[in-house]
C-alpha cells in the first residue's frame, strides 16, 4: 500500500512506529522451530482453557506436571509476547489501616498462618466478599478447606448477615457428610458477622472452634482472600455477565472449575479434586502395604 499512502501514516493506523518497520525490514526472517511450534500451541491451548487467565509461570508448572513437557517460564514469557497474549493479572493487595476496636467476641489466631493440613475437614477458612453486578450488590460467602485448598460451599445473598454465613457452614456440613464440626477450626478475619453473639451461639450449637485473624491484617486469612481476588479478576473472562439473575448458576459453574480444572502451584500443579483423591490413593496403598 506504499504506493497509495505513507509509511507514516500506514505505521500509524496500524499501531508501530516507522523506526519499528525499518528495523523489521532489515532482520532476517525468523524460521519457526519444530520446537517452537510444539510450545505455542501447548502454551495456547493451556491459555484459552483457563480463558487468558493463567501467567507464565503457571502455564510452565502445569506442562511440567501434568504433561511432562519441560519449559522454562521465561521462554512461555517470550513466546506469549511474540503471540501478543497475556494473562489478566490481579490487583497486589495491601493491608488498610486498623479502625478503633470493635465490639463483640475476638478469638485467638489459632490457625498463625499455618495453611497445611494433613487431614481433611481440620482447617476451614471463610470470609464473605461484595460482588458488583450491573449496579446490583450480591455478597459471596465461601468456605475452602486448607487440606487441599478446595471450596466446599458457597452462597450468594443480597444481605451479608449471619444468615448467610451459617447457610454456608450447614452447606460445607452437608456436602462434607459432617453430623458436627467438632474437630473444624473455622478460621476467619474480624467482620462484625463473625463477632456476633448469635455466632458464637452458632459455634457452640455445631462444635467447631472460632479463630480469628488479627486486625485488619489481610494475610492471615490469605487462602480465602486469595480465592476471591481470583474469582474477581477471572469470573467476568470465564462466564461475561449478562444478567444478575445468572450469577448464581454462573458462579457454580465457576467454583467447579475452580476446584476441577484450575490448577494450583501449592498443589504441584494439581486441581483441588486432584490433589485430594492422589491423596487417598497414596492412604489407601499404605494401608494395603500394613
Amino acid at each position: 500500500m506504499r504506493k497509495e499512502h505513507t509509511v507514516q501514516k500506514l505505521c500509524k493506523a496500524i499501531g508501530v512506529s516507522p523506526s519499528g518497520y525499518y528495523a523489521y525490514l532489515k532482520r532476517p526472517l525468523r524460521t519457526v522451530s519444530e520446537r517452537d511450534r510444539n510450545d505455542v500451541e501447548a502454551i495456547q491451548s493451556l491459555y484459552e482453557a483457563n480463558a487468558g487467565t493463567i501467567g507464565a509461570r503457571r502455564i510452565a508448572g502445569e506442562l511440567k506436571e501434568t504433561k511432562g513437557h519441560v519449559i522454562n517460564h521465561k521462554r512461555v514469557r517470550r513466546l506469549m509476547n511474540e503471540l501478543n497474549i497475556k494473562s489478566k493479572i490481579r490487583r497486589p493487595k495491601t493491608n488498610k489501616q486498623p479502625k478503633e476496636k470493635s465490639a463483640g467476641f475476638v478469638y485467638p489466631n489459632l490457625l498463625n498462618r499455618d495453611f497445611n493440613a494433613i487431614l481433611p475437614n481440620r482447617k476451614w477458612v471463610t470470609d464473605l466478599s461484595e460482588l458488583n453486578v450491573e449496579g446490583v450488590k450480591f455478597y459471596v460467602s465461601a468456605i475452602m478447606d486448607l487440606y487441599n485448598r478446595e471450596i466446599i460451599a458457597f452462597v450468594v445473598s443480597d444481605t451479608p448477615d449471619l444468615k448467610l454465613v451459617e447457610q454456608t457452614i450447614r452447606s460445607a456440613m452437608k456436602n462434607r457428610g459432617l453430623p458436627d464440626l467438632e474437630h473444624v477450626v473455622l478460621h476467619s478475619d474480624q467482620g462484625s458477622v463473625y463477632r456476633s453473639v448469635k455466632h458464637h451461639q452458632l459455634a457452640k450449637k455445631l462444635q467447631f472452634t472460632p479463630s480469628m485473624s488479627r486486625k485488619a491484617n489481610c494475610w492471615d486469612n490469605a487462602c480465602i482472600e486469595s480465592f476471591f481476588s481470583h474469582l474477581k479478576t477471572e469470573f467476568p473472562h470465564h462466564h461475561p455477565i449478562v444478567s444478575a439473575t445468572q450469577v448464581q448458576k454462573d458462579l457454580l459453574k465457576f467454583i467447579g472449575f475452580f476446584n476441577e480444572e484450575r490448577s494450583q502451584k501449592r498443589l504441584g500443579y494439581m486441581t483441588p479434586a486432584a490433589y485430594a483423591n492422589s491423596k487417598s490413593i497414596q492412604q489407601g496403598a499404605q494401608l494395603l502395604a500394613v
